[in-house]
């Protein structure tokens, strides 16, 4: 059913996009060359509501290409003990789509520094996925690649425990 109600609302913008679009000329009071601008604006028109979605996930996976990493204290050999220390997850701004950064962070528990952080990213898409609901309550999210192999190899529950 739900199948059925997204195949009739894209048959209805596509219906819709095609009337905005062979009148479009005419308010604009073009003499030449109607039929290209018609069909260029047939395109933006159906485009239109998807577009900050195709450039949202394009800048989220941008983001997460350049932010999802994982920073090691130099030192880190020498730590012992660490506390976990979440900072709070705030929105980002000037992206297309809203985008969440959620930082996680370790602290040596003898200095107090930190000793190992890194941020995931969470987007629930645009608006007509994210607001109007048709990515039915999904999101994406990214966290560094190598974050779950390189928290195995500092056996950073052990080190939690010790740092308690």
């Amino acid at each position: 059913m739900i199948g059925l109600l997204f195949l009739a609302g894209i048959a209805l913008w596509v219906t819709v996009a095609v009337m905005l679009s062979r009148r479009i000329p005419s308010w604009l009071g073009a003499t030449q060359h109607r039929a290209l601008l018609s069909v260029a604006s047939f395109c933006v028109i159906l485009l239109a509501p998807v577009a900050d979605e195709l450039i949202g996930r394009w800048q989220f996976y941008r983001l997460c290409e350049r932010e999802a990493v994982v920073w090691l204290s130099p030192d880190w050999r020498t730590v012992k003990a660490v506390r976990h220390n979440d900072p709070p997850v705030t929105e980002l701004m000037g992206f297309a789509v809203p985008i969440r950064v959620q930082g996680v962070e370790y602290l040596d528990a003898s200095t107090g520094k930190p000793f190992l952080s890194f941020k995931g990213f969470h987007t629930s898409g645009g608006l007509l996925f994210g607001r109007f609901g048709l990515g039915l309550g999904l999101s994406t999210s990214c966290w560094p690649k190598n974050k779950t192999q390189l928290l195995n190899e500092l056996n950073i529950d052990q080190l939690l425990k010790q740092g308690k």
